[in-house]
């Protein structure tokens, strides 16, 4: 993989780095220089990646916070941290993700899987507009899959309170992800202005399907990934898109396996993806540009 070279003194912002495809990528960016600021859920694993990711790297640009990003107070608490430590962002990786088979509402009453896999993305990302603007060349990197070409989006009810399917609320998350990329692509065109990717890391042999679910998904999930690609070959192709030269200006499309491919219809759907950053703006109280933030959300369980 054709890497920039001179990433020294440049800073990416990982969530969901504490394990799986993130952990990887932090790796990945902190052995090329780069000064890495980590996300992750557990106090514990934060600080155990923290370390692991300097040794391999050779230096101590390397920082962690527990955050969980399911709470959207905690994404403004993680923005915070950002906010403190970085006045510009190279690279945001908005990797993070989660899947459950039963019906799980967050702190804010909202569904788990809609907030995780892409909810907290559009939130976290508007927080770090300022620092992603000052940037020369930034780039966003959205993890979505393959999964997104099975995914509607459910208008009349997005938290699927009516007749829940994990399934069908992780492949309407993932197809979020594929409209929200497309949007910021949309709104900030421009030749220095941030460039957007979503990426399907293909089937990767990690945890996302089996943590906090039943003995018999963890089987399952177990078995379907068994032929899959490690979490550093996956890793490898998100940050094709964070940092090679050969993904420069290509804002707004869909890549898997270090190449551009089409994505599904629905996600380019420029209506969609203008109602979804509509919604998003209700849900998260944040609007973008302005970056105002609102007292009250209109919040959609």
């Amino acid at each position: 993989m054709a890497m920039t070279a001179g990433t020294s003194c440049r800073t990416a912002v990982v969530t969901g780095a504490t394990s799986g495809i993130g952990r990887e990528v932090a790796s990945i960016l902190a052995a090329r220089g780069m000064t890495v600021l980590g996300m992750g859920r557990s106090a514990e694993r934060c600080r155990a990646a923290e370390c692991e990711v300097r040794a391999e790297a050779g230096h101590e640009m390397v920082h962690f916070l527990a955050a969980d990003i399911s709470s959207l107070a905690e994404v403004r608490r993680a923005a915070a941290w950002v906010l403190e430590r970085a006045p510009s962002v190279d690279v945001l990786v908005n990797n993070a993700g989660t899947f459950t088979l039963d019906r799980r509402l967050t702190v804010e009453g909202l569904e788990t899987q809609l907030v995780v896999n892409w909810l907290s993305a559009f939130l976290l990302t508007g927080l770090l507009e300022g620092p992603l603007g000052r940037a020369d060349g930034a780039r966003i990197v959205n993890l979505s899959s393959g999964s997104h070409f099975a995914g509607r989006m459910h208008w009349d009810d997005l938290g699927l309170s009516h007749g829940y399917m994990g399934l069908a609320a992780y492949d309407q998350s993932k197809l979020a992800m594929a409209l929200f990329t497309a949007e910021i692509a949309r709104r900030y065109a421009g030749p220095r202005q941030p460039c957007a990717y979503a990426v399907d890391p293909g089937l990767v042999r990690t945890e996302i399907g089996a943590k906090g679910n039943g003995a018999l998904v963890r089987l399952v999930w177990k078995i379907r990934t068994r032929g899959g690609i490690s979490a550093r070959q996956a890793a490898e192709s998100v940050c094709c898109c964070a940092i090679s030269p050969a993904a420069a200006g290509l804002s707004g499309r869909y890549w898997k396996e270090c190449r551009e491919v089409e994505a599904s219809s629905e996600a380019r759907d420029p209506a969609a993806a203008r109602r979804l950053w509509e919604v998003a703006e209700r849900m998260s109280g944040l609007e973008w540009p302005s970056g105002r933030l609102r007292t009250a959300a209109g919040l959609i369980a």
